[in-house]
Order: structure tokens, then sequence, then C-alpha cells
């Protein structure tokens, strides 16, 4: 054969079997080689960022719940998010700030009026006075010429069992010899009214010496009190404000529809609980700033253990309170809800100053040190007498924890009784209106 345009000879093609089989020389790359660079090549660099798709290893998820668009929330995730939003927005709210203000200027004031005012006021000792070593006539004239009603005693240990009975408030002891200045003896604290009537230095013994002088622990007791209160009740009004703005906005059915109702009820009590911490380190700070810069750092180490102890049970009784005040909110009847907001105020302020004003009665105290609303400042004030061990304010916390749980779970379970029955626990189901019909026109 030849070729048209040429007319060269032609050669027979070769078969595709010879083809085939014909060896590469040094060089050619096949096609398997050219196939493998191909699918070797990074299309991400081709791509364009915008374009790109990111996805996100599962090991590398973070535990806050945030990725809620990659996997299901966990419980635990599901009231981080919630105790997140109670606790942000409440610190940004004015309320808080001023009620942090107040606390730190009512902590100064409270140190300031107290040592001036040391053991006057409520629950004084008895203003008895038993006298050692005169008769009854000379301790009449006296008590005559004191102005109070003076006992007098055979000796010291007569005296001292007056004292712990609680019939006299101080014994003054006379010295026989009359070569020594003559003393006073008190129970656990000074008998200022005695002390003011004498009107003359004298030496104060006490049969169970303080851990921290009445000086000092009078007006710390108050400072606490009033961080308990504040807080509790500044954090309280605050949970009841935003479940009543979610429930006029429906943004309760929003939270209910992505979180658990027990998930959003324990994300609001633990958020605020943690927060309430903030009250007791800004008072503590403040306290112990105080006193070093009054060159008092030793009174500051005596206060210490009184303090620790205070922070662990005043933080149950805040779980259990704003536990108590997410209960009264879940109500969908108006009057319940105040009665119920109105009842939770009240136990918070008797519950602080209940020991301050039966200081006095050390039985009393003893309870009161173990009772979940009062044992947050009955318990320090014994700490600071000397008057406690160590493994009783743990035993007081205990309480406060175990009483704080059960509110809460009455207070979880009416939540979630409020949120899916939409009802509430005012026993009334919903109902729609009757609609009025129109009046015939003749």
């Amino acid at each position: 054969m030849t070729d048209k345009k040429t007319n060269d000879p032609v050669e027979p093609a070769e078969d595709a079997d010879d083809i085939v089989s014909e060896p590469l020389k040094d060089g050619d790359e096949s096609d398997q080689d050219l196939a493998d660079d191909f699918v070797e090549i990074d299309e991400t660099d081709e791509t364009p960022e915008e374009l790109r798709e990111e996805t996100p290893d599962p090991a590398t998820l973070p535990a806050t719940g945030l990725v809620s668009e990659f996997h299901d929330l966990t419980a635990s995730q599901a009231a981080y998010l919630v105790s997140h939003r109670e606790t942000s927005s409440v610190s940004r709210s004015p309320l808080f700030y001023v009620s942090a203000l107040l606390l730190g200027v009512s902590v100064i004031a409270a140190l300031i009026v107290g040592f001036q005012r040391a053991g006057a006021g409520i629950g004084d000792a008895p203003e008895t006075l038993a006298v050692v070593g005169v008769d009854q006539e000379q301790a009449d004239g006296f008590g005559q010429q004191l102005g109070l009603p003076v006992v007098s005693v055979e000796d010291q240990e007569a005296g001292e069992a007056m004292l712990r009975s609680g019939e006299a408030g101080a014994v003054y002891v006379l010295d026989p010899t009359g070569m020594q200045q003559a003393s006073l003896l008190a129970l656990d604290r000074d008998p200022q009214s005695i002390l003011d009537v004498l009107n003359q230095p004298i030496p104060v013994d006490y049969l169970e010496p303080p851990a921290v002088a009445p000086a000092v622990s009078d007006p710390v007791a108050w400072g606490l009190a009033i961080v308990v209160a504040v807080g509790v009740l500044t954090l309280g009004a605050a949970l009841t404000q935003n479940l009543r703005t979610e429930k006029r906005n429906r943004l309760a059915e929003v939270i209910a529809s992505t979180i658990p109702a027990r998930a959003s009820a324990w994300g609001r009590v633990y958020g605020l609980t943690l927060l309430f911490l903030t009250f007791p380190v800004l008072a503590g700070a403040v306290l112990l700033v105080g006193l070093s810069i009054g060159q008092r750092t030793d009174l500051a180490v005596d206060l210490l253990p009184a303090l620790g102890w205070f922070a662990l049970i005043a933080l149950m009784t805040a779980f259990l309170l704003l536990a108590a005040h997410l209960w009264a909110a879940t109500s969908a009847s108006r009057r319940v809800r105040r009665v119920g907001y109105g009842a939770a105020v009240v136990l918070t302020v008797a519950g602080v100053l209940a020991p301050l004003v039966l200081r006095a009665e050390s039985t009393v105290m003893l309870w009161l040190s173990y009772a979940p609303l009062t044992s947050p400042v009955a318990m320090p004030m014994r700490y600071m007498a000397g008057q406690a061990e160590w493994w009783e304010g743990l035993v007081a916390a205990g309480i406060s924890a175990v009483v704080g749980f059960i509110v809460y779970w009455l207070a979880a379970s009416a939540y979630q009784r409020t949120l899916l029955r939409g009802a509430g626990r005012s026993g009334l189901k919903p109902s729609p209106r009757k609609r009025r019909s129109a009046p015939s026109q003749v």
C-alpha cells in the first residue's frame, strides 16, 4: 500500500497483542503511574477557603455543649448551658453590683460600729453581780451603791456555778488580804453593763475563754448575717424575675424544647449557688484586709477557722434557699407566688437574726448551729467562742445539704410539671374561653 499524498509505501499495522507485549522503554510512564499522580493532587489547595467543608474531629469537641449541631447534649452539658446563661445575666445586672457594693460598705460599718459597741445590744449577760468574800448585808449596800442586784456567795466555786446556770452575769472576787486588786470573773464574754457601772479598770477572766475576743466576734457575726441575707435575697430575686420574664416572653417553651426540664432546674440553682460564693469571698477579703491595715493579723488568723466553716455552711444554705425560690416561682397562681416568695424572704431574715438575738443562751445556740437556716451564723459564732469541735461544722453542712437536696427535688418536680402541663401548681387546667354570641338583630 502507498500513501496517496506522498506515494510512499505504508507498512501494515502491528497486531494488538504485539503492541501490548512490547516492553516499555526507559523514561516512558505507564497509565497507572499517571493515574496515581492524578489522584494524589491536593484538591484543597485548588478550592477557595470560603467553600471548603470543615468537619471537626469528634475527639476534639469541647464538653460545653456549644456544638450541639454535631451531637446531642448530655444532661451535664445542658445544665452547664443554663447555668452559664443564668450567671452571665445576673452578674451583669445592676442589682448584683449594687448588692456587692452594699455588702462591702456594710462589712466596714459593722467593724467600725461593732468595735465601739461591743457587747451592747440584745442578748447581753444578766446584770446580777455575785460577790465573794462579803456577807449579804454588805452585798446589799454595795448593790444600792451601784444600782445593780448583788448576791453574796460563799466561795468562787459557788459563783462559777451561778455563771454557768445564767443566774449571774459576773463574779466579783475580792482579795481577803486586801493586798491585790479585785478581779471580775465572766463566762465567755465581757459583762459590759456591769463594767460600765463599776466605772473602773478591772481585769476580766473567763471560765470558757473564747477563741476570738467578743469585741471582734460580735461585729463579725453581724457581718456574716449581712452576707447571707444580701447574697440569698439578691440571687433569689434575680431567679424569680428571670423565670417570670421567660414565661412572659414565651421563652420557657423554647428552652423546654431543647433542654430537659430537670437539667434546666439544676442549672439555675447550681449556677446561682456558685455565684453566691462571690459575696463571702468579697466580705472575707474586706474583713481580712481591714484587720491587716489595723495591725491585727493575730485576730485574722484566729478568725480563719470560723470563716472557713461559714463559707461551706453558707453555700449549702444558699442552695437550699435558692431551691425554695425556684419552687415558689413555678406556681401559676400570682397569690401563691407572692406568698411563697414572702415566706422565703422571712425565713432568710429570721434565720440570720435568730443566733444574734439568742446568742446568750448556750443550749439554744447549740440547736441553732445545726438548724439549716440558722447554722451559717450560729456555727461560726460557736467557733469564735471556742465552744465547737472541728467536726460539728461538717455535720451542720451535711444537714443543710440533705435538706437542700430535698427542697430542690420538690422544686425540680414542680418546675417540670409547670413546663409540661402549662398549668403550674395551682391545680387549674387551661381551658378555652367561650365566645359570646353576637345579639341577633331583628
